[in-house]
């Protein structure tokens, strides 16, 4: 059981890519690295497993918080922060919300903590980019959720993974921030 060969490795330098051509600064690159270290492993293992562990999606956030204080504390730009915490804190607070109130039919809890370091790194990018990441991996999780039914290969009522979905998602908006226009 694992990743096919190379597949891990192809996912990695993909996301090592997109977050060096977006990061504008060494603190805000480093951040980005440390998710994309954290983040590959777990797509692999939420598809295996369904799970997210917490010795992961922890120590992501931790980084990605950090990270982004010392770029606020060097650039002087303290705004970046404050809406990637502020973006962080109602990610989670609306996917911990919907775990609780609709149990096994909402978000688990292993993606609360997941989103909280995928929202807090595309909140340094402005409400936009986090918002698009989220929007993303519920439309890639959709799409291909329909295509699995349709095709049989999952019963009506069944779960997907959604960890691969939103990192997914997180690496497109990098991406595109990486594309878009500075200003």
């Amino acid at each position: 059981m694992g990743a096919p060969p190379y597949l891990l490795e192809l996912c990695a330098a993909v996301a090592v890519t997109t977050v060096l051509l977006a990061a504008p600064t060494m603190p805000v690159l480093l951040a980005g690295l440390w998710w994309a270290g954290c983040a590959v492993p777990l797509v692999f293992i939420d598809a295996q497993v369904h799970r997210l562990p917490n010795v992961i999606t922890l120590p992501a956030a931790a980084g990605v918080f950090a990270l982004l204080t010392v770029d606020a504390a060097v650039t002087d730009r303290w705004e970046h922060v404050l809406s990637a915490a502020i973006c962080a804190a109602v990610a989670t607070t609306v996917f911990v919300s919907t775990g609780l109130i609709l149990g096994k039919r909402g978000m688990g809890l292993g993606d609360a903590k997941l989103i909280l370091s995928v929202s807090a790194l595309l909140g340094w990018w402005g409400w936009g980019a986090a918002f698009g990441a989220v929007f993303l991996g519920f439309v890639g999780a959709g799409f291909v959720g329909a295509l699995l039914l349709s095709s049989g290969r999952v019963p009506r009522g069944a779960q997907i993974p959604m960890g691969p979905f939103f990192i997914a998602g997180a690496v497109v908006m990098i991406a595109l921030t990486a594309c878009a226009p500075a200003g």
